[in-house]
């Protein structure tokens, strides 16, 4: 018997699809349990009338202002089944998805836990800045391994395993609860499967404004954790050295006229921008069969803002953290 959480937070037409995709599946969910963290869009309404109308048993709460984890635990909390399968509202799912994740659990008492693939489809993507995203992260994939820190988006465990290991962080702000999670489960058993083959479909954002904010709130989930840390250095150090040296050798050369320090540190920052740039080439020509006319400033418009907002959020979660999430860093600490 198996239970399937989830949360949500204003998405209705995300949860049309979910349940539209779950009544298909070759194997479905003897329940499904979702928490509402206070949507205003009718996604609340539409939960209350699949529970009364649905062909799948639904449970639903309602929690206020609940953040991601405190929706899996209580959801979880709730299920009936000791076999929990997870994923997120806003995904897409072929029909042998759940039966594909869930089939290991049902057939080995042993196992414990099943590592999901997912996937980004290029045909769904719905904007220049969606393929640019995909380009960018190497086709945007990940196929699960049994050593892999899944996404609760496609992940199923038993649900003694889920108690074993204390729940998902609740004292993270908004993201990094199920990478935390999975970094958790590791140390606590080997009896792990996983299914190589993505059966479930991440949809991306379409505007650059909506991927800037994608971006730092799932960095700064990384840096309340206090994960992340070399990202956090390096990528912002290599930031901040481009961008302040650029402009400390243009002010040197208008105004204090010192042109062999301006020349030397507009120099270093060139390279540094023109190694990125070369790094970029190869995903400008893949991006390159839309025939978008402006490829390139489209490209360099996304790596900088998309990375200066992940380094924004990144010290804004590791510094808060030291006060805010000590009781997710000890549980880290006590499995390194």
């Amino acid at each position: 018997m198996i239970s399937l959480v989830s949360t949500i937070l204003n998405d209705i037409t995300g949860l049309q699809l979910f349940f539209e995709q779950m009544e298909s599946q070759t194997q479905k969910p003897d329940e499904i349990v979702i928490i509402d963290a206070g949507s205003t869009d009718a996604s609340w309404e539409l939960l209350q009338d699949y529970q009364l109308n649905g062909s799948i048993p639904l449970q639903c709460y309602q929690e206020l202002g609940c953040n991601v984890a405190r929706g899996r635990n209580l959801a979880i909390e709730k299920a009936q089944y000791k076999l929990i399968a997870s994923t997120d509202i806003g995904c897409s799912w072929d029909a042998e998805w759940l039966e594909s994740l869930t089939s290991p659990l049902l057939h080995k008492p042993t196992i414990q836990a099943v590592m999901g693939s997912w996937d980004v489809q290029w045909e769904k993507l719905e904007s220049d800045w969606a393929k640019i995203d995909y380009c960018l992260h190497g086709d945007l994939k990940f196929i699960a391994t049994p050593k892999s820190h899944a996404s609760s988006r496609s992940i199923a465990y038993q649900k003694s395993l889920w108690q074993k290991i204390g729940g998902y962080p609740e004292d993270l702000s908004l993201a990094g609860d199920d990478m935390v999670f999975a970094m958790l489960l590791h140390p606590l058993t080997n009896h792990i499967e996983y299914i190589s083959t993505p059966h479930c479909h991440w949809k991306r954002p379409v505007d650059l404004r909506s991927f800037c904010k994608e971006a730092k709130r799932n960095f700064k989930g990384g840096g309340e954790a206090g994960i992340w840390l070399e990202y956090g250095v390096l990528v912002g150090g290599r930031l901040i050295f481009e961008m302040m040296f650029l402009s400390l050798s243009i002010y040197l050369l208008l105004f204090a006229h010192l042109n062999w320090i301006s020349l030397a540190l507009m120099t270093a920052s060139l390279l540094s921008i023109s190694l990125r740039i070369l790094r970029l080439s190869t995903r400008v020509q893949q991006f390159r069969i839309q025939n978008s006319s402006h490829t390139w400033l489209k490209f360099i418009t996304f790596e900088y803002m998309t990375k200066l907002f992940a380094i924004l959020g990144y010290w804004e979660g590791f510094i808060g953290g030291f006060t805010q999430c000590q009781d997710c860093r000890a549980r880290l600490k006590q499995v390194s």
